[in-house]
């Protein structure tokens, strides 16, 4: 039985059933990206719990004065979506990512700009963005690709501070 994988966006090996396969892998894996940022950003915690594994892992590595964090398993992610959005609203901005497919399994690294508003207090908002990578594996289940772990390394954040003018 021939094998196919698909790195850095070229099918190796297989025939054509196994060349379309990679590519509906592919395709699925890019709606699996489009649909975290959404979920995110539309502050759906629920919707983006589910697109990780039974026990899919979020991290964030310690960057500047950020802690390091990490959640594990649809109800810690859920929450933590959850509690981030009751302050923070933002975009997502993901680019393409650079897959690596083999089997029931992927891993891809994508980079990202997350543009953002933080409501610090009621007379306190920060406006800022920030932009990293992202190292993620991916496993094929019965509901199709999800997310098994996701590490975020930030690599650059600015942001700027606005108070109430107690008019």
């Amino acid at each position: 039985m021939s094998r196919t994988a698909m790195r850095g966006g070229a099918i190796e090996g297989g025939g054509f059933e196994q060349r379309l396969r990679a590519l509906e892998d592919r395709t699925a894996i890019l709606d699996l990206e489009a649909a975290y940022a959404i979920s995110w950003d539309t502050n759906q915690p629920q919707r983006w719990a589910e697109l990780f594994t039974e026990g899919g892992i979020f991290e964030m590595l310690a960057a500047g004065d950020m802690p390091h964090l990490r959640f594990a398993g649809h109800e810690a992610l859920a929450g933590f979506c959850r509690e981030i959005n009751m302050r923070w609203s933002g975009l997502h901005y993901l680019h393409p990512p650079q897959l690596e497919i083999s089997g029931d399994q992927a891993q891809a690294t994508v980079f990202f700009e997350y543009k953002y508003l933080n409501r610090e207090s009621p007379a306190h908002t920060r406006q800022g963005s920030a932009s990293g990578h992202y190292r993620v594996t991916y496993q094929r289940t019965g509901a199709g690709w999800r997310i098994s772990q996701r590490i975020e390394t930030s690599v650059m954040s600015q942001s700027a501070s606005f108070y109430d003018i107690g008019a």
